[in-house]
């Protein structure tokens, strides 16, 4: 589901809101001051564990082999 980031104009609280449909958008509220001037922010991407480069990391062994 997306999740957008949003940034109230009135009180400036910076909040997240799942937005299924551009219509959804307009009918937004600050969970702070519970106004309606609210744009939505740039966020950055979340990093993913998924993949090889986890890091330094070991791993248990059973000892030399040979």
């Amino acid at each position: 589901m997306p999740i957008y980031e949003y940034a109230c104009k009135g009180c400036g609280k910076v909040f997240e809101e799942i937005v299924l449909r551009p219509s959804d958008e307009a009918e937004l509220r600050c969970p702070g001051c519970r106004g309606r001037r609210v744009a939505k922010v740039m966020s950055r991407p979340a990093a993913s564990a998924a993949g090889g480069g986890g890091g330094a990391r070991t791993r248990p062994g059973c000892g030399p082999v040979g």
